[in-house]
């Protein structure tokens, strides 16, 4: 509907036109990829609670948070969220669930940006973890390292408190944005009008400025504890090496490296979609489809992380592959043969250089 009233254009969107469902093929990766992948996260969380070895039990309620945080992560997207573009225009409008309630199209993207802050804390603290289980004493190393995590956390609840506080301020002035798109691209679809349908501010906003630097400095903040407890843990278990069976190492450089590639899935998965966002905020992206593909990056990475959890790490591998055995009934004897079930818990008390003492508590499938 326009209205005329003076020199002055004022666009309304229908309730139909907000109604409209997404492309349809679109639709469909988001809704039928989860006849693979909502399987695979149940195999994974049934082995996490109920086969996972003793000595990995601590470690497995922070797989599990992490698993949990990638399935609603997940579920957000493609269902509740389906965010459709238009492009060259930097618009989300929502056509999942939530469009039913009209919910503000910000909203919907505020909560799609604390899924992916959920994500870097739980894999922070993954990383936080292996990090205190290999480093027992208070090392130099270990105190920077905290002071960083500390920075860490500022930045990751900064943003979403900072989201919430401006979210009064920032309604009015999305439906200033989209008149003034409305005017200046008059053949844009009308859908751009909905409440539905976030629209990208100016680079230099007040308000977008301040969230999208406190995103940057968690990534760089992120990017720097990543690299440092692995290279730190990696050097630990070298030294260890010279006091442990190779097996316990092993193992332990196994946890590590499946943790590593987790990580650097996320990263790739995720990085790749926000390049692609402020590159179209930035510069210009003409094409619907490669946005779409770039939202399916987002909304199953968790799948492909909870793939690399299960497959680089034996422990659960080989659990997840006896509960497959038994759902199909097939005899598991090749499994036997490389040590599923006999776990070998010990506990290797060795001195360093310090004089500190160490407790490595590992388990061993072989």
């Amino acid at each position: 509907m326009i209205n005329f009233t003076e020199n002055i254009i004022s666009v309304h969107a229908s309730a139909v036109d907000c109604l409209e469902p997404a492309p349809e093929y679109y639709e469909n990766l988001m809704h039928y990829l989860h006849f693979i992948t909502l399987p695979n996260y149940i195999i994974s969380l049934y082995v996490l609670i109920c086969n996972a070895p003793p000595a990995l039990r601590q470690y497995r309620n922070y797989l599990l948070w992490h698993t949990f945080g990638n399935i609603i992560f997940e579920i957000y997207i493609s269902v509740f969220f389906l965010p459709v573009t238009y492009l060259p225009l930097v618009v989300f409008r929502g056509a999942g669930i939530l469009k039913y309630n009209n919910t503000q199209g910000l909203l919907q993207f505020y909560l799609m940006i604390f899924c992916v802050v959920h994500t870097g804390t739980s894999i922070l603290e993954l990383f936080r973890y292996r990090f205190d289980a290999a480093i027992g004493e208070e090392t130099l190393s270990k105190k920077i390292l905290h002071k960083i995590v500390i920075f860490f956390w500022i930045f990751a609840l900064g943003i979403p408190i900072f989201c919430i506080i401006t979210m009064p301020t920032c309604v009015p002035k999305q439906d200033h944005f989209k008149q003034n798109l409305i005017r200046e691209y008059p053949n844009s679809p009308i859908q751009i009008l909905c409440d539905t349908t976030v629209v990208a501010p100016p680079l230099l906003d007040p308000i977008f400025t301040p969230i999208l630097s406190l995103i940057v400095f968690a990534i760089i903040t992120a990017a720097i504890i990543i690299p440092h407890i692995t290279v730190t843990i990696w050097m630990r278990l070298d030294y260890l090496s010279m006091h442990l069976s190779a097996k316990t190492v092993q193992l332990q450089k196994m946890l590590l490296m499946s943790l590593f590639i987790q990580a650097a899935i996320h990263g790739t998965l995720l990085g790749i979609p926000i390049f692609g966002f402020l590159y179209a905020i930035l510069f210009s992206l003409e094409h619907d489809w490669i946005a779409y593909i770039l939202l399916l990056l987002v909304s199953f990475h968790g799948s492909v992380s909870t793939v690399a959890m299960v497959y680089f790490t034996k422990p659960i591998r080989l659990a997840y592959v006896g509960v497959i055995f038994r759902i199909f009934r097939i005899e598991p004897k090749k499994v036997d043969d490389i040590g599923l079930g006999q776990r070998e818990i010990f506990s290797t008390t060795v001195a360093s250089k310090k004089s500190s003492v160490f407790s490595v508590t590992a388990v061993q499938l072989f």
